[in-house]
């Protein structure tokens, strides 16, 4: 099994979908993990938008990459395009690969607007993961 490391500056929402959607898809290939560099609170708008895809998250917790037990990963994904620029440097030699998926923590207006914009990300970021997981694994022949 390959390790994976989904990295962020908080661990709030976009690195939860994507450990979901990892999970998900690589089940089969892929320890995966997802981590902020300080630690944050789970969007309840990132649980709805995982819930409406059927992937709930409810377990799922922010934690600190000096949380994990483990420090060395086959792939480092990021799917914040400004943070990628502040990556701390990893053990080994893992393959690191930058998704620039908008916050939607950043969207203004009332909670419907918000919320759309959490499903927009959603796909985003299931579609990402499994063109990566189909890249490396061929789940889908």
């Amino acid at each position: 099994m390959k390790k994976v490391l989904i990295i962020s500056e908080k661990n709030e929402a976009r690195s939860q979908m994507a450990e979901k959607w990892l999970s998900y898809y690589g089940r089969k290939h892929l320890e995966v993990y997802s981590a902020g560099v300080s630690k944050g609170t789970i969007s309840v708008l990132a649980q709805k938008a995982m819930a409406e895809a059927v992937m709930d998250i409810p377990e799922y917790r922010s934690k600190r990459l000096s949380d994990l037990k483990i420090d060395c990963f086959d792939y480092v994904l990021c799917f914040d395009k400004d943070f990628s620029k502040k990556l701390p440097e990893f053990k080994g030699k893992p393959e690191i690969k930058i998704f620039d998926v908008p916050n939607p923590a950043n969207v203004k207006g009332e909670e419907k607007v918000k919320l759309q914009a959490y499903y927009v990300v959603c796909n985003v970021i299931d579609d990402a993961c499994f063109v990566f997981v189909q890249e490396r694994f061929q789940i889908v022949s």
